[in-house]
């Protein structure tokens, strides 16, 4: 009852509302040619970037550290995760709520930093909430997912089937928010 007069604490993962468009794979289509530099960038951009999808559906553009300005110890811990000797595609699942992110994206997408790891490296990558009106157009095309444990409980229940289906080669990891640990859901094929 509290939370129904007062509102959720500030901070607090959850669903966030979406605008649901008529054609959600036109926003992902965008949102990965964004992210292999393609297509609409911010002006003056330079180098990678992680592409958020926000729940309005525009596209925020997270930048990259510079070319070679990232530490060795960094570059190797991230290609043992996600070797760059095959680009892939990354695909992530987290909170995205605009306000959120702006605040403390490293707190709302607590494998934020991984992420831009990925794209450093030359990886195509982006972010969104995972809202069944998304799923399967934010997974398209992804060879590893990546899910925020804060987000289960607010996906679909069907949601990993409907992830693997969309996926190009699905290999699905849950990233645990208490141990700040990957656990792999779905195998490589």
């Amino acid at each position: 009852m509290f939370e129904r007069l007062f509102g959720r604490k500030r901070g607090d993962v959850r669903m966030p509302d979406v605008d649901v468009l008529p054609d959600m794979d036109a926003v992902f289509d965008k949102a990965r040619q964004a992210a292999r530099g393609e297509g609409e960038q911010p002006p003056g951009a330079q180098g990678r970037h992680v592409i958020i999808v926000t729940p309005g559906r525009m596209l925020k553009f997270q930048p990259c550290p510079p070319p070679g300005s990232m530490a060795d110890v960094n570059v190797q811990s991230v290609e043992r995760m996600i070797p760059s000797t095959v680009t892939r595609s990354v695909a992530a699942i987290a909170y995205t709520e605009l306000e959120a992110l702006q605040k403390d994206a490293g707190r709302a997408i607590p494998f934020h930093g991984f992420l831009l790891g990925f794209a450093y490296i030359g990886h195509t990558v982006w972010v969104f909430e995972g809202h069944p009106s998304a799923l399967a157009a934010g997974c398209r095309e992804a060879d590893v997912l990546l899910v925020d444990s804060a987000m289960l409980p607010h996906l679909q229940t069907d949601w990993a089937a409907v992830a693997v289906k969309a996926m190009r080669h699905p290999e699905i990891y849950l990233h645990d928010r208490a141990t700040y640990s990957l656990k792999k859901l779905v195998p490589k094929h």
